[in-house]
């Protein structure tokens, strides 16, 4: 029941704020929504055995409203309810056209996600991943930045085509089980499919979360999306929905497909490897801030999609707390952009420089969130990518080695973003520039803290997602025997 509440709690209050008269009343209601969701949250992370709801839904289908958790899905839950409070806090004291829709659509955003992290058979997830593109398709659009309107188009195809895939596969996969067809994860990941299958089944579940994660090919639509996106559309988009895709892989593709996931998995590991120097290049080049930061984004998800393919213990340790440790510092460094346009005027480098001299501890926030993003020793980061270069160790020491490089080319791009941004000749432009406020030192300083605290003491995470990831770990054959059934 506990998860129907957490569910219910942001989408009935997104659907109450709207009908608010004054936007500072409903960025309240919202923000209360938001932080009792996450008291509620907090408890499950203590206890979280026989967390599960069941309801007659599509009985002739053979479909339940079926919601669970397993210490994987609650590094989710968790990740989108600590989050959600500090997105709608984003927007307080700023100037916002229709502020009760806007936070309304935030609410029902939470709502989603949280659906998907919790949907315990694959209609029901696949429910909740089309819901989830809704509003966020309609935060893009209505307040968003410069060419919104062919920005967000392309989101939402590329979004909806994966989508489509996907749908594709749940039938496929519905239509495989015997007896009542069902669409349980659990039925799914003990089905029986041929090798052969597999291989092709396999890019056929993988597309659509290769594109909202989004893994190199599949990028395209997110730099432009990240750089027109409101702070409150990027924090979402960059903090949780992108975990949706890592999400997939864990529920739909290890367990149901593992027999084509070790046919592919050296090229999607190479696809992820050529993600992180591809996206680490263009980061350096690149001559915006907002840019540059969803660059380093699609670095650091790549390199976690390489090692979820790597699946030993390891590597999906690290996935998980990268879940976190990344969801956290992107929020984090999207909100620092958010206030350097506002002190400024502009996020493009070559219009910035000297701005510690106006904004001193603007400048050392921006610093902590900077090496926590680069994986400095004692920051979430190191740990979350630590372990999952040691997993790539397991499969190849090549891949060990490239899979390294997020740590240095991060440290580039990052430090000389810093330098072009706070160090340097004052300009002109900041002449009026005044320091943080109070709000944001209320939403930066417990980010920092929780980059810094998970970077001191990570073992709650691991001991969270431990019995979650064993069975999976163990999914796996030797690549060659795998390989040869195929053959034959």
């Amino acid at each position: 029941m506990i998860l129907l509440i957490l569910l219910l709690i942001p989408f009935v209050s997104g659907l109450a704020i709207p009908f608010f008269k004054q936007g500072s009343s409903a960025r309240i209601a919202a923000l209360i929504s938001t932080i009792v969701n996450l008291l509620i949250t907090l408890p499950l992370l203590i206890n979280p055995q026989d967390i599960n709801y069941t309801a007659e839904w599509i009985n002739f289908l053979g479909i339940q409203f079926s919601l669970g958790a397993d210490g994987i899905s609650l590094v989710m839950i968790l990740l989108t309810n600590l989050l959600f409070p500090f997105v709608v806090m984003a927007g307080f004291g700023r100037e916002q056209k229709n502020i009760p829709m806007l936070n309304g659509l935030i609410l029902i955003a939470q709502a989603a996600l949280n659906g998907v992290f919790m949907a315990q058979n694959a209609f029901l997830f696949y429910v909740f991943w089309e819901l989830a593109l809704i509003p966020v398709y309609f935060i893009l659009l209505v307040w968003g930045g410069d060419d919104r309107k062919a920005i967000t188009l392309k989101f939402f195809i590329y979004t909806l085509a994966g989508s489509l895939f996907l749908l594709f596969g749940i039938i496929y996969l519905y239509q495989l089980t015997p007896g009542a067809h069902t669409t349980d994860f659990s039925a799914l990941s003990q089905l029986n499919i041929p090798a052969q299958t597999q291989t092709w089944l396999f890019w056929i579940l993988f597309i659509a979360f290769a594109i909202k994660m989004p893994l190199f090919p599949f990028h395209t639509w997110q730099p432009p999306t990240y750089k027109m996106a409101s702070t409150q559309g990027a924090m979402i988009l960059a903090g949780v929905m992108t975990k949706m895709g890592v999400y997939g892989v864990f529920r739909l593709i290890l367990p149901v497909v593992p027999q084509g996931v070790e046919y592919w998995q050296n090229m999607i590991i190479i696809l992820g490897l050529i993600g992180v120097i591809y996206a680490s290049v263009i980061a350096y080049k690149h001559t915006n801030l907002k840019t540059m930061i969803a660059y380093s984004s699609m670095a650091h998800i790549s390199l976690m999609a390489a090692a979820i393919f790597v699946s030993n213990q390891y590597a999906l340790q690290g996935v998980t707390f990268q879940v976190i440790s990344h969801g956290v510092t992107i929020a984090a460094l999207f909100y620092v952009a958010c206030l350097v346009k506002e002190k400024t005027g502009t996020t493009e480098f070559p219009q910035l420089g000297g701005l510690k001299l106006k904004a001193p501890n603007l400048a050392i926030l921006f610093l902590i969130v900077m090496l926590g993003s680069i994986a400095l020793p004692l920051t979430a980061g190191f740990v979350g990518e630590f372990l999952m270069i040691a997993g790539l160790f397991q499969q190849s020491i090549w891949f060990a080695a490239i899979g390294g490089l997020t740590m240095i080319l991060g440290a580039v791009y990052m430090l000389y973003a810093y330098q072009r941004v706070m160090l340097g000749s004052q300009k002109a432009v900041f002449e009026k520039v005044n320091d943080v406020k109070i709000l944001d030192y209320v939403i930066l300083v417990p980010l920092i803290v929780l980059i810094l605290g998970l970077g001191v003491y990570p073992q709650p995470i691991f001991d969270l997602v431990e019995k979650s990831i064993q069975p999976i770990a163990g999914l796996l054959k030797p690549v060659a025997d795998v390989v040869s059934q195929i053959a034959r």
